[in-house]
């Protein structure tokens, strides 16, 4: 690597390290200040509340990086630029792209990493984040010990499961109703209501059923001490993660959380938005950076806070298009790709437009 490489790399992380600093202490004292009452209502111990922002702390990076990267990018180059290095090293036949190639790998790099990261390390921390909160703040058990609520689940065509409490320890629903509804979905064909449903030899069993059939107007009655259901294509462990937020869940347990959806006849668009919003975000770093490096190296009289103001603008956009795609995606106006990637796309874009202005 040459010493001019080093020298701007140099300058980058730096000021990177002290952003993203910043950043985070910011974002920690402001959710603290939100949540301190709650803490000391329930007296959690100062030595939890530590552990809870250290498990906190590795999806708060995640979340700061790309605002920290191009704060970085504004104020690094843009004090060579000010200060006309990035002029000498173009007198000395140095291109534009030459000079700032350092910075795209290592953002590159970094994305990489990150990607890594948010697959293998913030899935984990951020579930033992929220066991904190629920064991010391909500009085309940920990998350994977702790039944669920009103689980709701399509099993196929037409047809809805719905349990009023799910127990994992010992993997039996309670207040069981399923619903089959007939093919114009404006009517109900069959109820099968029960107490409890419990599994066994890799089978659902449904016990003391009420079994409704609707022919027209006619309802027919029938029960039936015991039911097995060995079509439902959905185990304990499955039913367990239904109430997790996409954020508690890497990769491939939301692919599989998907595919599982999918084979139940169920439409899983909001939850593909999400899955590819996994790979997309972690690429904003590299993004924001080929799009604030190049526009720093504009010969401009902007000082400090200036280039703070312009890097938080440009942040709350391309967080903002982001959430837009979001948005879009959930409600099935733009397809889940697209959606997903649709910030990296226009500020992609924009990158190779202010590159073409600034050699111009």
């Amino acid at each position: 690597m040459r010493i001019l490489d080093k020298y701007i790399l140099h300058k980058f992380v730096l000021t990177l390290i002290f952003a993203l600093f910043a950043f985070c202490l910011i974002f920690i004292i402001i959710d603290l200040i939100e949540y301190l009452d709650k803490f000391i209502d329930k007296s959690v111990p100062y030595t939890v509340v530590i552990n809870y922002y250290i498990y906190y702390l590795p999806y708060i990076i995640v979340l700061s990086l790309p605002v920290a990267v191009l704060l970085a990018s504004l104020f690094s180059v843009g004090q060579m630029t000010r200060n006309n290095e990035i002029v000498a090293m173009k007198a000395a036949g140095i291109s534009l792209v030459r000079i700032l190639l350092p910075l795209f790998i290592f953002g590159f790099l970094l994305s990489l990493l990150i990607l890594y990261l948010a697959e293998t390390f913030v899935p984990m921390t951020n579930e033992k984040k929220i066991d904190i909160y629920r064991e010391y703040v909500q009085n309940t058990q920990n998350k994977r010990l702790r039944g669920q609520n009103d689980v709701f689940l399509q099993l196929g065509k037409g047809e809805w499961l719905n349990i009023g409490f799910f127990d994992p320890n010992t993997n039996t629903g309670h207040r069981v109703s399923i619903q089959k509804f007939n093919e114009d979905f404006r009517s109900i064909a069959r109820r099968i209501d029960a107490p409890e449903m419990t599994w066994g030899d890799n089978v659902w069993v449904l016990h003391d059923c009420v079994i409704r059939t609707f022919d027209k107007s006619v309802e027919h009655l029938a029960r039936a001490d015991s039911l097995v259901r060995s079509d439902f294509h959905v185990s304990p462990a499955e039913l367990s993660r239904q109430q997790r937020k996409h954020e508690e869940m890497n990769f491939r347990e939301l692919k599989q959380f998907i595919d599982n959806i999918v084979r139940n006849g169920g439409k899983p668009g909001r939850w593909l938005v999400d899955l590819h919003l996994k790979l997309s975000f972690p690429f904003a770093n590299f993004i924001i950076l080929l799009f604030g490096a190049p526009l720093a190296s504009l010969k401009t009289r902007s000082g400090t806070m200036k280039s703070f103001g312009i890097s938080l603008f440009i942040c709350f956009m391309y967080f903002g298009i982001i959430k837009t795609g979001q948005a879009l995606g959930h409600n099935g106006v733009l397809p889940p790709m697209l959606a997903a990637w649709m910030g990296n796309i226009i500020f992609g874009i924009s990158a190779f437009y202010i590159y073409y202005k600034v050699r111009m």
